[in-house]
Parts: C-alpha cells; structure tokens; sequence
C-alpha cells in the first residue's frame, strides 16, 4: 500500500493539484496543459500494476478536465508515449545488459523505440495554437505498438 500511495501522489494527485492551482491563471491567459502520461495505461501489467493503473487514472483525468475547463476556454490533453529512449530505466539501476534485452524484446511495429525529441515534437504541437480545437484527448505515440497482436496462423 506504501509503494500505491506514493504512485498515485507522483502520477496523479500531483497533477491534479497542480491543474487546479493553475486554473485561475490560465482562465485569464486561455492557456492549455499537456500532461504525459502513457501507453501502459491502455494495457495491464503484472510487474507494476500500480504504474499503469494511475496513468489510466491521468487519461480519464484529462478526459473529465477536459469537459469542466472547456467552457472557461482552456484545453487539456495527455500525451501517451510508447518505449522512449531516456536515461529513465538506466536511473532506476536497471543493468545495460537488461536494458539491451529489454530492447530487443519489445515488438515494435516500426522496430525502434522513440526519441525523446519526438516526444517533445508532439508536446510542442498539442500546446500550440495548431492543436487549438482539441481538448479532452490521449494522442499514443508509440511506434505502433498499441496496433501490435499476434498472428493466427492457419496451415
């Protein structure tokens, strides 16, 4: 329970205070939030449930922020990277041996992980004017592999 509490403070409650600590000034600016969140979200995991089970939490945050902040003008959207390449895994002591493993092992439908300058790219947009008529939405950035299912193959 130690390990949950400190997962949703980080990856959710943190937000949302954040959000309604912005609230006044961005009513007075029309400025817009971007959260990130991630893939996991839309998946389960055996190995750290609590990770993905918070982000689903941050994606339907956004959902229901979304249609609250709406009428006062301000837009809100997750951005939901897939496998990043960041210093992230490596921080946590996880061994290059494993990291390489991990790599490898992801499938990957355009067969590489993202860059966190693609990453940023979508961030930038989802904040611009350019994206000015989207609001309450979970853009995936993942290589395709939310689209990755095995094949059944018939002989």
């Amino acid at each position: 329970m130690e390990n949950l509490d400190y997962v949703l403070d980080v990856n959710l409650k943190s937000i949302i205070h954040l959000t309604e600590l912005a609230i006044p000034h961005l009513e007075k600016t029309k400025g817009n939030i971007v959260n990130v969140s991630s893939i996991g979200s839309q998946k389960t995991s055996q190995t750290m449930p609590f990770y993905v089970i918070t982000k689903a939490a941050l994606d339907h945050f956004a959902r229901n922020y979304a249609a609250i902040l709406a009428p006062k003008g301000i837009r809100i959207n997750n951005l939901n990277p897939g496998a990043t390449q960041t210093s992230f895994v490596s921080r946590h002591g996880i061994p290059e041996a494993a990291i390489e493993k991990m790599t490898k092992d992801f499938k990957i439908p355009l067969g590489r992980w993202g860059t966190s300058e693609e990453m940023g790219e979508f961030l930038v947009f989802m904040a611009s004017e350019k994206a000015s008529y989207m609001t309450g939405q979970i853009i995936n950035v993942d290589g395709g592999f939310l689209i990755d299912s095995p094949t059944i193959k018939f002989d």
